[in-house]
């Protein structure tokens, strides 16, 4: 009796670590500010949804009049619904990115849990992981279209490996997977192609090359329905010249050579998750994996070429390592039901210390973010008070939804940098018709006096906001008014 009490103590126990890490890491995801490329998916269906015309000022055009059509739509149609369902706010986007991750990650693991039957403890391991680690969670944090990458590994998955067979999913489920993967990023067609390939080379069979063929009939769908909306509305140039630009884009901070192997602090441990998965799928003899090689295939190919073939056509940094973290947690699973006994304790105690780590991490930041908030607060409250609503206001990504949300046109890229982007001339970032509409500046201190000599014109300081924290005066920032 009692050795049942002092069980059911410590899941408990273990249980309010999980909850209270995944509480403190909804409050950063929902406090931390805003950034370009959160801002970049956002602010077209924010537009599309408050005015009736997919535009943006966060993207490359920076122009009111001129329709969107810099990426993949399905992410800024999502958004033009939900804020329509919603209304717009800083609450309501991260939401959503939240909800898509969360529902990703349930439709993984349950796949994992009806399909490979690993033990509760595997689970819970592999569902915080999949919450609170850099390569796996990050989309959360630092928002972006890849919260649905679990929703997508879940369909391939089901389809890949469905026991139950019939018309939707041999014939209909894969090709409309292409075409789904297709409106939400290319980057994703290259990851399910490589996923897709794996699938076929260690499962020669004529169901799995059909179901190769059916993803590649639908991304070819996909691109030709989305050249023929692009054409249609007249910016088919506009979206191949803004993905063309990212070929051979190189940055100083960009890994390069066995540094895109580690791109992410938390790579070496689901290395060490899928090389623990693998060996006990190879020590159980008593176990079938005919099939549990696709996954390290997967796995070994993603880890090979994902940080090779994106690094040379584009950039690749840690918001692309899912594409290798996600082959490697799976291949844990095609092994975790042969864990037992010691190494069940060893992982439980393991995981238990590092969510108690990061939840420290996690409430250590809450009292700045929310410092941060509040002072985004004020500054709409301070702008209020002599810049009438509709005027056009040139302010960084952080302060996006609170001046959007108030009425305000805001540019948040206005300092043209062409290393960033090769193929757009500088005007193409801020043209200069645009220029003179914008009245107001919000910018930090030391940025000011580049951007106000980019837009031209006189300007005078209205106000100025100190930095949430007196340690970095840095962070000041002043509005300027044009005279």
């Amino acid at each position: 009796m009692a050795m049942s009490e002092t069980g059911s103590a410590w899941r408990w126990w273990h249980a309010a670590v999980i909850a209270s890490a995944l509480l403190l890491a909804a409050g950063q995801a929902i406090l931390i500010p805003s950034w370009c490329d959160e801002i970049a998916y956002v602010d077209p269906g924010a537009q599309l949804a408050l005015t009736g015309r997919m535009v943006s000022t966060a993207w490359l055009t920076n122009s009111p009049e001129a329709l969107w059509g810099s990426s993949n739509p399905g992410m800024p149609l999502l958004f033009a619904g939900w804020f329509k369902l919603l209304g717009f706010g800083q609450l309501q986007a991260r939401l959503l990115f939240c909800l898509l991750h969360f529902t990703g990650v349930w439709c993984f693991f349950r796949w994992v849990r009806l399909r490979l039957d690993p033990k509760p403890w595997p689970l819970v391991l592999g569902i915080a992981s999949a919450l609170l680690l850099p390569s796996l969670g990050n989309a959360i944090f630092q928002a972006r279209l890849e919260c649905i990458a679990f929703l997508l590994c879940a369909w391939f998955l089901h389809y890949t490996y469905a026991e139950v067979r019939g018309l939707f999913v041999d014939w209909l489920a894969a090709p409309a997977l292409g075409i789904v993967i297709m409106f939400f990023g290319l980057h994703f067609a290259g990851f399910f192609a490589l996923a897709a390939l794996c699938a076929f080379a260690l499962s020669p069979s004529r169901r799995t090359f059909l179901l190769g063929a059916g993803l590649a009939l639908g991304l070819v769908a996909g691109m030709a329905i989305l050249w023929a909306a692009y054409v249609r509305v007249g910016i088919w140039e506009t979206f191949v010249a803004a993905r063309a630009c990212h070929y051979g884009r190189v940055l100083d901070w960009v890994p390069v050579g066995w540094r895109r192997y580690s791109v992410t602090s938390d790579l070496p441990w689901l290395v060490l998750l899928a090389g623990l998965g693998l060996f006990s799928a190879m020590a159980d003899s008593g176990r079938r994996f005919a099939r549990s090689w696709i996954p390290w295939l997967w796995a070994l190919g993603a880890f090979c070429f994902v940080p090779v073939l994106i690094g040379s056509v584009g950039i690749y940094y840690g918001n692309y390592s899912w594409m290798v973290a996600l082959p490697m947690m799976l291949c844990f699973y095609f092994g975790a039901p042969s864990l037992a006994g010691r190494w069940h304790t060893a992982f439980i105690s393991i995981l238990v210390l590092g969510l108690v780590v990061v939840s420290f991490k996690f409430g250590k930041r809450l009292p700045g973010l929310a410092k941060e908030a509040a002072r985004r607060q004020q500054v709409t409250a301070t702008l209020a008070t002599f810049m009438p609503k509709g005027g056009a206001v040139a302010a960084d990504f952080p302060l996006y939804y609170q001046l959007v949300d108030a009425g305000y046109r805001v540019y948040p890229r206005v300092k043209a940098d062409e290393g960033l982007c090769l193929g757009f001339e500088q005007d193409h970032f801020l043209p200069k018709a645009v220029r003179g509409q914008i009245s107001c500046v919000v910018t930090k201190k030391q940025d000011a006096a580049a951007i106000l000599s980019g837009l031209g014109g006189e300007w005078r300081m209205s106000a100025e906001i100190p930095a949430a924290s007196a340690r970095q005066p840095q962070d000041d920032l002043q509005i300027f008014v044009r005279k």
